[in-house]
């Protein structure tokens, strides 16, 4: 019986590095990261709210398409609007989200040390110069935690403070709620 996990959170908050490690004790699991695959869905993303909803819609059917072949599936992605997990859990019967929360503080400073990849570097630091100056930085759309809000599950099946818990921990407490549901 195929499953999804949801790993949620404002950027900086440790999601992949989670989801990385839960993947290591699933072992056969197909990871689906959002900031890997946003660039084959649109070739030049802008993070408006429209193409946001595209966005998450193409990666959500992705996940429901691998479910549906009877793999597991880890959602690494912000998806800070609760629409878009919702739509997955319409879709995927053994779903789990799992909210990483962190206060965007902390977020920031993590995420200050990133260097360019996937992700604009300095993602918050040029957002929030962006919002005080209204400097424009290449390729820096609306930034959760500071653009737009970041929206919490109450209902969230795993709950990380992953100031306190570290990344292996959060995996084995996702990991225990799967098996909890009798999914592994």
């Amino acid at each position: 019986m195929p499953f999804a996990v949801w790993i949620t959170g404002l950027p900086g908050c440790g999601k992949s590095t989670i989801a990385k490690e839960l993947a290591k004790l699933l072992g056969n699991v197909e990871y689906l990261r959002l900031d890997e695959l946003r660039k084959k869905y649109i070739k030049d993303p802008k993070f408006t709210d429209k193409e946001r909803d595209l966005v998450y819609s193409m990666f959500i059917d992705d996940g429901v398409a691998r479910c549906e072949e009877g793999k597991n599936v880890i959602f690494d992605a912000t998806g800070n609007k609760l629409k878009w997990r919702n739509a997955a859990r319409r879709k995927i019967k053994n779903i789990i989200e799992a909210y990483v929360k962190c206060p965007v503080e902390v977020c920031m400073a993590r995420e200050s040390h990133r260097s360019e990849g996937l992700v604009l570097a300095d993602l918050y630091k040029k957002a929030l110069e962006r919002k005080k100056t209204g400097k424009r930085f290449k390729g820096l759309g609306e930034v959760v935690g500071v653009d737009v809000p970041y929206e919490e599950n109450n209902d969230a099946e795993v709950v990380i403070d992953s100031q306190t818990i570290g990344p292996k921990e959060a995996a084995v407490l996702i990991l225990n709620e799967i098996k909890k549901k009798g999914w592994a």
